[in-house]
């Protein structure tokens, strides 16, 4: 699957998803809010995201980095009752901006090469609303990046290569979260999850046969946001999140062409939109 079709893909998936989180979230539910009012709401934003790539490869002596900005999509629904919610959460790529990657060696580049990036999410929790301001949860979260390579020039001679990875993991969620009234027009909230991996699928198609499905590793993300009530039921805010996925890489495999690794590689990642809310 080439960038191009991830993007009409991820597309395809926001109109559909944004139809059925509506209709699966628009039936009256109790919600133990900090007022103690009954509520059920939906969530759309976009935002803008900044990923900061870096990988190490101390077998080869190769250190890589990167720095990208896309645009995403965000839908998220969630129901509460009065001693259980859940929810799901969908983020999606929209655009996804090509940057240059550079690898060094002994302090000098070794080679450089066109990449782009995109990273696609589905998160689903349930979880117990203790106070408003602090609310424990669990869930799974699904993740696919996708890194899309070309462009290559290796010790200073170009290279035909196209080289698209994929990284497929399905981690276990632990989250806290909140929400309170600045004044009763203006809300606070906030959230804090902790990611640690099950499974992860990595496959390269310059390796044709090389696969991995080493899963050591952990991603965290903080997120806050402020948000301004139009109405009862209509409110949007601004919100700011950030966060670390971490990889240990692999082993060296036998593949069709002979022995590859996955390096050991981190994304830092920030990201600032506006979200639309509707209460019902």
């Amino acid at each position: 699957m080439t960038t191009n079709s991830l993007l009409r893909t991820s597309r395809l998936i926001v109109t559909f998803l944004s139809g059925i989180t509506f209709i699966l979230f628009s039936y009256p539910v109790a919600f133990a809010g900090q007022d103690g009012g009954m509520e059920s709401k939906v969530s759309v934003n976009i935002a803008w995201e900044r990923l900061q790539y870096k990988e190490r490869e101390p077998d080869t002596g190769l250190d890589a980095k990167a720095e990208l900005d896309n645009m995403v999509v965000g839908i998220e629904g969630v129901k509460r009752l009065e001693y259980l919610f859940f929810g799901t959460k969908f983020t999606f790529p929209i655009s996804i901006a090509s940057g240059r990657e550079s690898a060094n060696r002994s302090g000098r580049t070794y080679q450089e090469n066109a990449l782009e990036m995109g990273w696609s999410r589905i998160d689903g929790f349930v979880g117990y609303p203790l106070r408003y301001w602090l609310n424990p949860y669990v869930g799974f979260r699904w993740s696919e990046v996708m890194q899309d390579r070309g462009d290559f020039v290796i010790a200073g001679a170009p290279v035909t290569l196209q080289s698209l990875e994929e990284v497929k993991s399905v981690s276990l969620l632990f989250g806290i979260g909140g929400v309170g009234n600045f004044t009763p027009r203006w809300n606070w909230n906030y959230r804090a999850e902790l990611f640690l991996p099950i499974s992860v699928k990595v496959t390269n198609t310059a390796l044709p046969g090389f696969e991995s499905s080493d899963k050591s590793g952990h991603m965290v993300e903080l997120k806050g946001g402020v948000d301004y009530l139009f109405t009862d039921s209509l409110y949007s805010g601004l919100f700011l999140y950030g966060g670390w996925m971490h990889w240990n890489g692999s082993q060296w495999n036998s593949f069709d062409r002979g022995r590859a690794k996955w390096p050991e590689n981190d994304t830092y990642y920030f990201g600032a939109g506006l979200n639309i809310f509707y209460k019902f």
